[in-house]
Formats: structure tokens, C-alpha cells, sequence
């Protein structure tokens, strides 16, 4: 059986969820102003009261936007789990190097490529989460200026009107660019990856997922474990992280689902192999 480790919890996969499906909207019916004549913009265009629609989805998404990033303030502040993200995502001076040698294993400076132990948040997520947290006050606030366009100009010259559109526009691009090609790759389309990362689905990430991704966090789970790493069905905590207990050991207690997480494990791993017809 596939070792596994746990990573997110349900409400860290739903924060994640809820995320997800605003951005989408957001890219949608915020292009979709910019862009009014593209091919793609005519179901919306085409539909009566279409782009009164877009305006308000696009509103709506954004404050929801703004609610969720202060949910995952108030959970980062108060609870323990979210406490120990904050302070392992807190960039250091292995994580430079760590990026160093990574682009030197890219161009090929590196001959064989270096092996690299990466700690429970990689160089790649915590440049991603702090550009998230960049992205979402920078959109936020040129994103208020400009839906409250008459109180903003009573107060402020139209060229800081004229600025915050630029800005929004621009960090929009940037901001889909970093989704569709950073972050896409670094869960989808990454060789060791692919088809993708489960663990916002799951929960959970594979030891050879661990191996690749975070092989220093992997080290001190099985350090804390004295070497002994138990196989999963239901989470137990360890440290940080959590390791698997045994299909016995959850008979013993009688957790009624036991069979569910079979279940999704089952169909998870069926999904990864799956290569087509």
C-alpha cells in the first residue's frame, strides 16, 4: 500500500475551494470588460442584461475575495495549525539557495542534478503564498476605487483614478499568468506531478510526493516516527503533519470510515494511473 502523509485539512481544502471558483470568476468577468468584442465573451455579451450580470459577479467575487483572506487571517491567528503555517511559511536563507540550485539544476549547471530537501513549504509556495497575499490588497484596493469611481474623485485628482485602473489591469494579467503558468505546473503539469497534485482534493500527499517536494519534512516526520512510518487510513497526528494508521488499528476502534477513506484512496490512486484508452 502507497504510503501517504496528511497536508491540508477540510478547512484548509475548502478556503483553497472557495478561492479557486472566485478567481476563476473574477478573471472571467473581469476580462470579459476589457475584452467585450473577444470570441469568448459572447455568452455573456449576447445574453440580456449579460454585462449588468458580469458587473455584479465580478463585485460580488471580489468581496467574497476580501471575506475569505480575513477568515484566513482570523484562522491563521487563533489556531494552532494556522499559527505553524504563518511561521513555516516565513521565507530564510536556505530557501535562497534552495532556488539557486534549482534554476542550476534547470540549465543544466548542475551535472548529475543535485538532490534537494525542501522543508514543509518550498521556495516555490511561499513565493506563490506571498504573492497571493500581494495580489489580493492590491486588487482589492484599486478594485474599491474603481467600483466607487464618484466618491473616490471628491476627494482624489483623476489621475490617481486613471493609476488605479492601470494597476488593476496589469496585476490582473499577472496574476492569471502566475496561476496558469507557475502554479499549474508546480500541481499539474510538473513530470513528478502530473496528472496532478491530490492533496487539495485528498488531503494527503504520496511519500514519493513528499520525497520530491519536501524530502527535509519527510525526514524529521519519520525522525519524530524513530523510523517507523506506519501505512494510512485514517490521519494521526504527528507533529505538523500527520502519518497513516494501520487498516487494524482502525477495526479496533470501529471508525465507521474506515471504508470512505478506502474508498477515495482507491479511486485516487486509479486516477493516477489511469493512461487513457
Amino acid at each position: 500500500m502507497t504510503k501517504k502523509y496528511f497536508r491540508m485539512t477540510l478547512n484548509e481544502r475548502v478556503q483553497h475551494l472557495n478561492l479557486a471558483i472566485n478567481f476563476t470568476i473574477l478573471v472571467i468577468t473581469g476580462f470579459a470588460l476589457s475584452f467585450p468584442e473577444a470570441f469568448w465573451v459572447s455568452p455573456i455579451t449576447e445574453v440580456p442584461a449579460g454585462m449588468t450580470m458580469r458587473g455584479f459577479l465580478h463585485r460580488l467575487c471580489g468581496v467574497a475575495t476580501v471575506f475569505l483572506g480575513g477568515y484566513h487571517i482570523l484562522y491563521c491567528t487563533f489556531t494552532k495549525r494556522g499559527r505553524g503555517i504563518i511561521k513555516d511559511m516565513i521565507p530564510g536563507l536556505q530557501d535562497a539557495k534552495d532556488l539557486l540550485e534549482t534554476l542550476k539544476n534547470n540549465f543544466f549547471i548542475n551535472r548529475p542534478a543535485k538532490e534537494l530537501k525542501m522543508p514543509r513549504f518550498n521556495f516555490r509556495e511561499k513565493l506563490e503564498y506571498f504573492g497571493l497575499i500581494w495580489g489580493t490588497i492590491v486588487m482589492a484596493v484599486t478594485g474599491f476605487i474603481l467600483w466607487f469611481e464618484v466618491e473616490w474623485l471628491r476627494y482624489f485628482p483623476q489621475w490617481t483614478f486613471n493609476l488605479a485602473r492601470t494597476i488593476h489591469f496589469y496585476e490582473a494579467i499577472l496574476a492569471t499568468l502566475t496561476i496558469i503558468v507557475w502554479h499549474f505546473y508546480s500541481v499539474i503539469f510538473n513530470p513528478d506531478i502530473y496528472p496532478m497534485n491530490w492533496a487539495w482534493i485528498t488531503g494527503y500527499l504520496t511519500e514519493h510526493e513528499m520525497k520530491e517536494e519536501h524530502g527535509l519534512e519527510l525526514e524529521r516526520i519519520k525522525a519524530q516516527e524513530r523510523g517507523e512510518v506506519k501505512e494510512l487510513r485514517e490521519p494521526a497526528a504527528v507533529g505538523r503533519e500527520k502519518a497513516y494508521v494501520s487498516p487494524r488499528e482502525v477495526r479496533k476502534k470501529g471508525f465507521s470510515l474506515r471504508r470512505l477513506f478506502g474508498s477515495v484512496q482507491d479511486f485516487n490512486e486509479s486516477l493516477k494511473n489511469w493512461k487513457g484508452i
